[in-house]
């Protein structure tokens, strides 16, 4: 009897380290998996060094990349600004300006996130005509809004390029991060269509359309951007791939393809080149470069709409979006891939190989 125990005891102890192994082989195979999905950078940094072992010669040299230079933006206020007093401020209890005005004097109001801020300077604007006929002309409630109203209007379009450099969604637009785009490029539409709307509420405050203006739009916009990070991505991978295309073609560029092609020699260095080449940048590094060159060149113009005009203190951001400039983040990106694909195409030529 204790022999059938011992033995069921012991069945029940394999059948556990069974499972244990099974949960163990998963894991590993779910790791591996993981692993096995590199990011283009790392893609890249191994095409590098894939070059460098076939050609007998240290990896390029790809100089380390920082962020773009923002300048602190200013928020100049007039020197006849002024503000409502308590008792003003009764005389307006009829106005929806009273609440907002009460709401933005008050130590939230004195917190506000940028966006909060502009949200104010527009509804000021929007509110006060109305309070302005229920008030007399001569009236020191008059005198004080409208003069607030005409300066409001004056720093509008100043408060909107404090959002765009003052509001860390769009701060960030600008900065490096490790995050990658996926090969679906998941929340480019979404982007695209909350970098519009930002286009059109400044051109609408350009244009001095302010009743048309929604205000409360502005942040549910800021929360899709926010979701999907599409725009911090997109240019942090075009300026990485941009620059390891250059050190790359740089590296190339050095090789004497006339000894590596020699015709009397054996062909085999230049047929592992090739494969490297198919493996790493054709069939993964191209397709990827292409599909952030198009998603580039649908944003670009909304890019330069929303922050091309602050060229006098953005001398950095400027170069990357002027563009006449070799510097325009998208005509180098272009001009990176184009030299990188010459030299190969110059490889193929001279060796008499085929890419196929």
């Amino acid at each position: 009897m204790n022999h059938l125990k011992a033995l069921k005891k012991s069945h029940q102890q394999g059948n556990q380290t069974s499972r244990f192994g099974y949960l163990c082989s998963l894991l590993c195979c779910l790791l591996l998996l993981c692993a096995c999905t590199d990011k283009p950078a790392d893609v890249y940094l191994e095409y590098q060094q894939r070059l460098a072992n076939a050609l007998d010669k240290p990896t390029p040299d790809t100089a380390k990349l920082t962020n773009v230079a923002l300048s602190v933006v200013s928020n100049n206020k007039p020197k006849n600004a002024q503000q409502l007093s308590i008792l003003q401020l009764a005389q307006l209890s009829h106005c929806k300006l009273n609440t907002l005005i009460a709401e933005h004097n008050s130590q939230l109001g004195k917190l506000a996130s940028p966006a909060s801020q502009l949200i104010y300077q527009i509804q000021f604007i929007q509110f006060a005509p109305q309070c302005l006929d229920s008030l007399e002309p001569d009236s020191k409630s008059y005198q004080a809004i409208s003069n607030e109203l005409h300066n409001k209007k004056q720093q509008l379009l100043d408060q909107f390029k404090q959002l765009l450099y003052k509001d860390p969604e769009l701060k960030r637009t600008w900065q490096l991060t490790g995050y990658t785009l996926d090969t679906n490029l998941a929340g480019l539409v979404e982007t695209e269509l909350a970098l519009q709307s930002l286009v059109n509420l400044k051109q609408q405050i350009i244009q001095q359309q302010y009743a048309q203006i929604d205000s409360k739009a502005l942040y549910p916009l800021l929360a899709q951007l926010r979701q999907f990070n599409f725009n911090q991505a997109l240019i942090s991978a075009v300026r990485q791939q941009t620059q390891l295309n250059n050190s790359t073609s740089n590296f190339l560029a050095n090789i004497e393809l006339s000894t590596l092609c020699n015709p009397l020699k054996n062909k085999r260095q230049a047929q592992i080149l090739s494969n490297v080449f198919k493996k790493y940048y054709l069939q993964q590094l191209q397709p990827y470069q292409a599909q952030l060159s198009g998603a580039l060149e649908r944003l670009m113009p909304l890019y330069q709409a929303l922050w091309q005009d602050s060229s006098p203190i953005q001398p950095q951001l400027t170069a990357l979006l002027s563009p006449a400039q070799p510097s325009n983040i998208l005509t180098a990106f272009k001009e990176s891939t184009k030299t990188h694909v010459i030299w190969w195409q110059k490889f193929y030529k001279t060796c008499e190989i085929s890419p196929i």
